[in-house]
């Protein structure tokens, strides 16, 4: 059952398409800040952090992020990405390491491409702007969104880019072979011998099962006894793995639900926390305007105030 569940922490979409699965995202700062909450996928991602402040975790790591910089994804690894103002740009490309592979056997594949795709050769966990290496890096990177985006309506609400056009298809695999060629000169590319980290798997299981029972009541002897864990030892390890409590954790969830329906829906604000799992009135109003300042039926009206303009 633990290993069912684990799957909905996996992303389900497919990025890009089926004879060329990498696609693009951008994500432009405006009223709303970025929210991508915890999630994986057999993909390896590159996130660009162009301009904004951003807290970011990867496995059980956390960054906040004020300057330009390139983040490193890679098969398997839980993470999640806040943008902690307004104004930012965030861009991503997320691809299927095989797309890289060569038909002929050489010393490329041998040694770097199905090491990559074995995850015995990993990225590193971040390049920054006073790294040597890091314009080149970000000049190749560009080639790559401006084959994505040419010929295109590009919104940059975070949406999957994607190309049919061969000619883009090259230029994007050429660039991201560079990007590869440029890390591996640099000697920045990880070799490792892969193995679960049962940690990150325990971080895994909770989150998955907060995801699919948030609705009903979460009690921390539950989750707690997921990962064979006793509630004081569990706590700790959830605290120093996410960075806040499990009951924070789950209100913030909860919350960022309920926000969702504000926006989107005409529902009732009662019938709304109760279906996000809010069964005292007093204390969602507490915790949601601790969260964003205001109330429930103002946030509303704020958001049709906006969505008018």
């Amino acid at each position: 059952m633990q290993k069912q569940e684990k799957q909905s922490l996996r992303e389900g979409r497919a990025h890009g398409t089926s004879l060329f699965p990498c696609a693009y995202y951008l994500a432009l700062g405006n009223s709303v800040r970025l929210r991508v909450k915890h999630h994986w996928h057999e993909e390896l991602e590159i996130i660009y952090l162009k301009s904004g402040k951003f807290k970011v975790s990867v496995d059980t790591e956390y960054y906040e992020v004020e300057q330009e910089c390139f983040f490193f994804i890679n098969s398997g690894q839980l993470h999640d990405i806040h943008s902690l103002t307004q104004d930012f740009e965030e861009q991503a490309i997320v691809f299927d390491p095989q797309m890289l592979r060569f038909q002929n056997y050489d010393s490329i594949e041998e040694y770097i491409l199905q090491p990559l795709v074995q995850g015995t050769l990993t990225f590193p966990r971040f390049l920054t702007v006073i790294h040597p290496v890091f314009p080149f890096f970000r000049s190749e990177y560009r080639r790559i969104s401006q084959a994505f985006c040419q010929g295109q309506q590009i919104t940059g609400t975070g949406e999957q880019i994607y190309t049919n056009d061969m000619t883009a298809q090259m230029q994007i695999k050429a660039s991201l072979l560079q990007l590869l060629a440029l890390l591996l000169d640099q000697e920045l590319m990880c070799r490792t011998l892969k193995s679960e980290n049962q940690r990150i798997e325990s971080v895994k299981t909770v989150l998955t099962y907060i995801n699919l029972h948030y609705q009903e009541k979460l009690y921390i002897h539950d989750l707690s006894a997921l990962v064979s864990m006793n509630e004081q030892y569990f706590c700790r390890f959830f605290k120093k793995a996410i960075g806040k409590s499990p009951i924070d954790y789950i209100n913030d969830f909860r919350l960022t639900k309920v926000m969702k329906l504000l926006e989107t829906t005409e529902l009732p604000i009662t019938h709304i926390s109760l279906e996000c799992g809010f069964n005292n009135m007093g204390n969602f109003q507490r915790l949601f305007k601790r969260k964003t300042g205001t109330t429930p039926l103002q946030y509303r009206k704020n958001c049709l105030s906006k969505k008018s303009k």
